[in-house]
């Protein structure tokens, strides 16, 4: 049995597909099981040994073609379209499987008979199975809508036998160890912090009552970090380079645009992940830490927290608008 799953989006997505793809290799070892994926999280699948093949996603019109080719010389007899938008869709509809299945998801934030409904109507006409997803009608029934349960029902009613009490193992290998007496405490420094609720100053306060826990403080970045962070550079040490952080002596560092085998070398190593809802929390949730996660208030925090849930690891939940969420962020650590 040859299977293609096209996840061309974000990491996390990727890492909440990881349980659908071991799912799937525990009832049928033999399968073959190839990933159309993004540059975002290419370097999960690679990471992933359960995945036999990686095909990768380019936005020319030629890269499309090639791939399509690709695709299609395979003879798979199924392939799955898990990612929003067209693209999984037209890719699908040229890949010669034998069965194709598509995942559409509509609005979670209202009731729309239209939400999708091109993507739907081609679905309905082209592939083999079309399922439709009405997010925000399931979340006022408090139905279970977690990306990761969807993935597996529709893998299960295609008549795949999966298994679906299953977690992926830790993925990453470390580049460097850390050699610390005291715990180690990852902070993410996503903009998604900074917002009516919560200033840089309140994060600077939060670091400041950390001091005083026996704590070995890393703060690391993504593209969004500097602009909303330039106290927190003025304050304190800047690492660019993890070669020349492995001889870090300071409690509180940032640890500023490691690349990826560096910053998972550091998620994989904390005793604590403290991290807006991002990536960083779809990382941390492959490891052992004890993991925090900050959600927007004024995101509907609670639909997101039941769709996009790390995948059987337990975690803390809070939001941007509490008013004690430093205090909560020390009591965690």
């Amino acid at each position: 049995m040859k299977i293609c799953i096209e996840r061309s989006d974000r990491m996390g997505d990727m890492i909440l597909t990881l349980p659908v793809i071991q799912a799937i290799k525990e009832e049928n070892p033999q399968a073959k099981i190839h990933i159309v994926a993004s540059k975002k999280n290419l370097k999960i699948c690679k990471l992933f040994s359960l995945i036999d093949k990686i095909h990768e996603r380019s936005p020319s019109s030629s890269a499309f073609n090639k791939l399509i080719k690709s695709i299609g010389v395979e003879n798979f007899d199924y392939y799955f379209a898990f990612s929003p938008g067209w693209y999984g869709l037209f890719l699908g509809l040229f890949s010669k499987s034998k069965s194709k299945i598509s995942l559409i998801n509509q609005s979670r934030y209202k009731s729309n008979f239209l939400s999708k409904f091109w993507q739907i109507a081609l679905s309905k006409i082209f592939f083999s199975h079309s399922n439709v997803i009405n997010r925000y009608k399931l979340l006022q029934k408090k139905e279970n809508i977690h990306q990761t349960n969807i993935m597996m029902e529709v893998v299960s009613k295609s008549g795949i036998k999966i298994s679906k009490n299953t977690k992926p193992e830790v993925i990453f290998l470390n580049k460097f160890t850390l050699k610390n007496e005291n715990p180690i405490c990852i902070i993410h420094l996503s903009s998604k912090w900074i917002n009516q609720y919560y200033l840089e100053d309140n994060f600077l306060e939060l670091l400041n009552i950390l001091k005083n826990k026996n704590l070995s403080i890393y703060l690391t970045t993504d593209e969004t970090t500097k602009n909303k962070f330039t106290k927190i550079f003025n304050t304190y040490t800047v690492f660019d380079n993890a070669d020349y952080f492995h001889n870090n002596k300071e409690q509180i560092a940032i640890c500023n645009n490691f690349d990826f085998e560096n910053w998972t070398s550091l998620i994989n190593q904390a005793d604590y992940v403290i991290t807006p809802e991002s990536g960083c929390t779809h990382i941390a949730s492959l490891t052992s830490c004890k993991l925090c996660i900050i959600y927007d208030s004024d995101n509907f925090p609670k639909n997101i927290m039941h769709e996009y849930a790390p995948w059987k690891k337990e975690y803390l939940a809070l939001e941007t608008n509490d008013k004690q969420l430093n205090q909560k962020l020390l009591n965690f650590v």
